[in-house]
């Protein structure tokens, strides 16, 4: 056959393929059933062999390979909880950012590769996907920065000898961000591991796919997560120039061993993965979760789950996705990337009239004698969502931020990040329950620019200067100060300086405590300035500023070399809406009568919200609801005093209309009396 033959056939092939294809068939298999399909399947490695579990060499199982030779990978990482590194993929409306700390050095940036407004992309602040990765990947899914950059010289075509380290995948790492290419050969590609979410047998430990990226065993985390096998060593005991092609079989140093579960293999090899379509609500909730903190804080057995939950309701029935996993976010005006209308998947379009709503159930809410100027005014979530608000917004402890869902023995109110909920704010005209944290680092202000600069390299830079002690963080350490003998000479007099601490009164150690937290923000202040004045020998762009950021203030060094406040807007707190836990009807605000909200001092506008910061300071800034919402306060005031005498004004008018009707009709049977009168003369 000629090459024009060939290539005519090869033309052929595809055209039909073509218009199979686009007759509605796909080269991925599907049963067109909602019945679950039973998963004994062939596992295969990253460099796309398969895998006999029974070797005690085996690799670890790659999702990509083994899940993608019936599932469209390519497509499914493109969904929205694995596509934000992707320039193409749209940012939606702002949610809950990343948030980078640092306690050494009194750092904490909201990140997202969406670019949202107050938020940094990793790259452009010298975080690489690497150290994204080993910092967040606690609870990443998978897929996005946890693929490695590509190697200038590309993976290799050519089958992985036995041993040889998992294939690299393609990444998304622009120039200026370090990377760390020796050690991405080492550990292999973070696939998006369905089992995440899919898995139905409650084997799947979130706690052990944390372990393993800390371990720096990318490639091997979905198979000890999953239980399928023990995974034995650890990439991050390994040096950078390790090559797994000259190991020997007792090594001291080798790539970590796969041995696989025999209890979920059959005679043919294959393996049983228990998979459920619909993810439990229980892996949303890794990701998903908050907690309450602080002294107000009920007990979390006193707490109730969202009211849809304990209705039957799952968190899938509302955060749909297509084949392509864009997951629903359920929010007002959304636009799905598919071009199908979901906003009947809204709290508005679910419960309120329209064409799809009173979906899976829902209720028509009555609203009785509620003014229809407040669904115009109000969002759904400004009633119903999140905690009742009060006289001081609380702090909440969130599963991104904070790492709820691992084993911790501190999970209270003084874990960094700090984070305050609710806080009412307005989105246009639309009031709607917030969550806010305020950005802290160490940047540089250049031409009105400010953008923080690379946490590793401040840490280096001030490591000498904040001398922050291992075990504690920065306002820990600035607090662990002594007073001399003579200061506390000056604090209590001669005559009591020399007393046993346990013999002084409470005033006396009040007075104390009080010098010492002088002391510390004396010594805050003096390490602030060296600090700025360090920062400058690696700031790179002629003419910039080194600045500090941290709860709503900003800090330069003024022309005495003293540090001193000034406005930014990069220091201002970043907030992003909140809809769950959605409370019982009877616990929504305005349950009690138009004066929950219209009185003086009533939380949804009067409640206080003071920032939270990583360092010392004795005058935190305080918002008030109302200055967060931009409402105008005297006509607040004046408003809210107009429904004092409401009730009163109310039974008045109703008598004054009994009053004017009475006489109407007094008037009116005198007329018929008179009408009928001249009717009987004529």
């Amino acid at each position: 056959m000629s090459r024009y033959a060939r290539g005519a056939s090869l033309l052929l092939w595809v055209t039909c393929l073509g218009s199979v294809l686009s007759a509605g068939e796909s080269r991925f298999a599907h049963t067109g059933s909602r019945s679950q399909y039973v998963h004994w399947i062939d596992l295969y490695d990253a460099n796309q062999r398969r895998i006999d579990p029974t070797d005690p060499k085996a690799a670890p199982y790659s999702p990509s390979r083994t899940c993608g030779r019936c599932h469209d990978y390519e497509a499914m990482s493109r969904g929205h909880h694995f596509n934000a590194i992707l320039d193409s993929a749209s940012p939606g409306r702002p949610g809950e950012p990343w948030i980078w700390t640092d306690t050494r050095t009194g750092t904490q940036i909201p990140l997202s590769y969406r670019r949202w407004p107050g938020t940094y992309d990793p790259r452009e602040v010298g975080i690489s996907n690497w150290d994204f990765v080993l910092k967040f990947g606690r609870h990443l899914p998978g897929g996005g920065p946890g693929t490695p950059p590509t190697p200038a010289d590309g993976p290799s075509a050519k089958p992985a000898p036995s041993g040889e380290a998992p294939a690299e995948g393609e990444g998304n790492e622009p120039a200026g961000a370090p990377s760390a290419p020796g050690r991405w050969k080492l550990s292999g590609k973070l696939d998006i591991d369905c089992m995440v979410c899919h898995s139905n047998d409650r084997q799947y430990s979130m706690e052990v796919w944390s372990k393993q990226i800390e371990d720096q065993n990318f490639a091997w985390a979905p198979t000890a997560a999953s239980g399928l096998g023990f995974v034995d060593g650890k990439v991050s005991g390994l040096p950078d120039d390790f090559d797994p092609a000259k190991t020997e079989e007792n090594a001291r140093h080798k790539l970590p061993t796969t041995t696989y579960a025999t209890g979920r293999v059959n005679n043919e090899k294959k393996v049983f993965f228990d998979v459920v379509r619909r993810p439990n609500d229980n892996a949303c909730y890794y990701c998903h979760s908050h907690q309450q903190v602080g002294p107000a804080a009920a007990p979390e057995w006193i707490g109730d789950e969202d009211v849809h939950l304990k209705a039957g309701l799952t968190c899938a029935d509302c955060h749909r996705n297509d084949l392509e996993h864009h997951t629903v976010r359920g929010y007002e005006g959304e636009v799905h990337p598919t071009g199908q209308s979901v906003a009947a998947l809204s709290c508005r379009g679910c419960h309120m009239e329209g064409e799809d709503a009173g979906r899976l159930g829902a209720p028509l809410p009555k609203h009785a004698g509620l003014p229809p100027l407040h669904f115009e005014k109000l969002s759904c979530t400004a009633c119903h969502s999140g905690s009742s608000p009060t006289e001081q917004a609380s702090a909440v402890l969130t599963a991104m931020a904070h790492g709820l869902g691992l084993p911790s023995h501190d999970y209270s109110e003084n874990m960094v990040p700090g984070v305050v909920e609710p806080v009412l704010k307005r989105d246009g005209q639309m009031l709607y329950p917030y969550r806010m944290t305020w950005p802290a680092f160490w940047g540089s202000l250049y031409e009105g620019q400010l953008k923080p600069l690379a946490p590793e390299e401040v840490q280096t830079a001030l490591r000498n200067t904040l001398r922050v002690r291992r075990g504690q963080t920065l306002k820990e350490t600035l607090l662990d100060v002594k007073l001399t003998k003579d200061e506390k000479l000056a604090v209590l007099g001669e005559s009591r300086a020399g007393v046993a601490e346990a013999e002084l009164t409470e005033e006396e150690k009040a007075k104390l405590a009080e010098r010492i937290g002088q002391k510390a923000r004396e010594e805050f202040q003096t390490k602030l300035a060296k600090g700025l004045g360090e920062l400058k020998g690696i700031l790179k762009q002629p003419g910039a500023e080194p600045v500090y950021v941290a709860g709503g203030k900003a800090y330069r060094l003024a022309a005495d070399d003293k540090p001193e406040v000034f406005e930014h807007e990069a220091a201002e707190p970043y907030a992003w809406k909140l809809a769950h836990d959605v409370r019982p009807a009877r616990q929504s605000l305005g349950v009690g009568g138009c004066f929950d909200c219209h009185q003086t001092g009533a939380p949804i506008f009067e409640a206080r919200v003071t920032a939270i910061s990583p360092v010392l300071d004795d005058q935190l800034k305080t918002y008030a609801m109302y200055e967060l919402a931009a409402f105008d306060k005297f006509k607040l005031d004046a408003w809210n005093q107009s429904f004092q005498g409401r009730t009163a004004f109310k039974w008045l008018g109703f008598a004054s209309m009994t009053i004017v009707s009475l006489v109407l009709l007094w008037y009116a049977m005198r007329g018929l009396a008179g009408l009928a009168s001249l009717g009987r003369k004529v």
